[in-house]
């Protein structure tokens, strides 16, 4: 068991004293409990778990602030706006140890005015960034657009990694919203992150939704395909389809694909990415709420000229909407798909799609988030 210097403050891996055998089981339960709490008594299956349970995260938020007149960078104390000045992280690969460095030099040697969120003084208030195979990009969030040595620190990260997307992120809000939208400048380097999951190209924003965890990503995407079972006669209703990444697994594999998502700048991106992949003709992407789009959808058309319709849905932490459940029993699917990041939510949400008919047929977490409290969860679900 690798330990942390930094464990007792960081509440960032509150399960790292616990072995990983433990922590797969502890999940599984979890999942069990917040069924259990709805009255529903299905069997969950042991949690999927990863080889080597450390340095997975290929995304990473810095938080920087003046604390009396220091500079700290690293992450927020569980349940609280205290910075734990951190050096490196298990949960990250050798980059972020990199960047944190690089980003210490950049300030000391142009003379950077960490925020301060008790004063609302201060420029520079997070540094976040993500991996991808080769490429890396940074964004400096900020005060102002003013900021000073940019391009020296883009050149110190091009050194360190080759590949460098840089951009800036004018935040003046006060709460802890790290990015304020709308408000990104591309400064130098690549303007997207590019990348490939099974087979499927996809490019990042630097405010893309994109799981932080790889190598369970893939197990999912894979269990959800095969739960489908995918066929050139399926229709898939992809619901909060993110910019469309799974929509384009389930194209790729001959299955028309209408994806709903109601992130104008998410549907953008996945447009985008349809025209990359050359999936114009499978996918039909549609901005909205789920339920206002599932209302208007020509289901007897896509039933006469396909056959088989399903759902996936990978709704937010509170889970999908009664209007949402409801809209998807008026489609009456062959299949249900459910993504879950809340046991709490899917339990209730399982609770009403079984009183329309819908039986569960498996329920296996996945460890997306190895030593901390967080599991992911996929149920397969048909109409009895």
């Amino acid at each position: 068991m690798l330990q942390c210097a930094n464990f007792n403050m960081c509440g960032g891996c509150s399960l790292l004293n616990v072995s990983y055998e433990k922590q797969l089981a502890l999940k599984q339960q979890e999942v069990q409990n917040a069924l259990k709490e709805f009255g529903l008594n299905f069997k969950v299956e042991k949690t999927v778990g990863m080889f080597f349970p450390f340095k997975y995260r290929n995304k990473v938020h810095l938080a920087v602030r003046d604390v009396k007149g220091k500079t700290q960078i690293g992450f927020f104390e569980e349940n609280s706006n205290k910075i734990v000045d951190v050096e490196k992280c298990l949960l990250h690969d050798s980059w972020v140890e990199k960047l944190i460095k690089l980003t210490r030099e950049y300030v000391k040697k142009f003379k950077i005015e960490p925020y301060n969120k008790r004063k609302q003084t201060g420029t520079l208030k997070y540094v976040v960034a993500r991996c991808v195979g080769q490429e890396v990009m940074v964004t400096l969030v900020v005060t102002n657009h003013k900021i000073v040595g940019c391009e020296w620190f883009f050149e110190q990260l091009k050194t360190a990694f080759k590949n460098v997307s840089f951009y800036i992120n004018v935040n003046t809000r006060t709460d802890n919203a790290v990015f304020e939208d709308k408000k990104f400048i591309h400064k130098f380097g690549f303007k997207k992150l590019r990348g490939e999951m099974l087979g499927v190209k996809f490019e990042l924003s630097p405010n893309s939704f994109f799981q932080v965890n790889t190598q369970i990503t893939e197990k999912i995407y894979k269990q959800i395909f095969e739960d489908l079972n995918i066929s050139k006669n399926s229709v898939i209703l992809d619901l909060y389809s993110g910019i469309g990444i799974t929509s384009l697994i389930f194209a790729k594999h001959g299955a028309k694909v209408v994806s709903i998502e109601s992130v104008p700048e998410a549907v953008n991106d996945a447009k985008t990415l349809i025209k990359l992949n050359g999936c114009e003709k499978q996918i039909t992407p549609y901005l909205g709420k789920c339920e206002n789009v599932l209302e208007r959808l020509n289901y007897k058309k896509l039933y006469v000229e396909n056959g088989v319709i399903s759902v996936f849905l990978d709704p937010p932490r509170i889970g999908a909407q009664l209007s949402v459940l409801e809209a998807i029993n008026e489609v009456n699917p062959q299949k249900i798909v459910y993504l879950s990041c809340n046991p709490k939510t899917l339990a209730r949400d399982l609770k009403v799609l079984t009183g329309f008919g819908f039986k569960t047929k498996k329920i296996t977490p996945f460890d997306m988030f190895p030593q901390t409290n967080h599991v992911e969860t996929l149920v397969c679900l048909e109409k009895e």
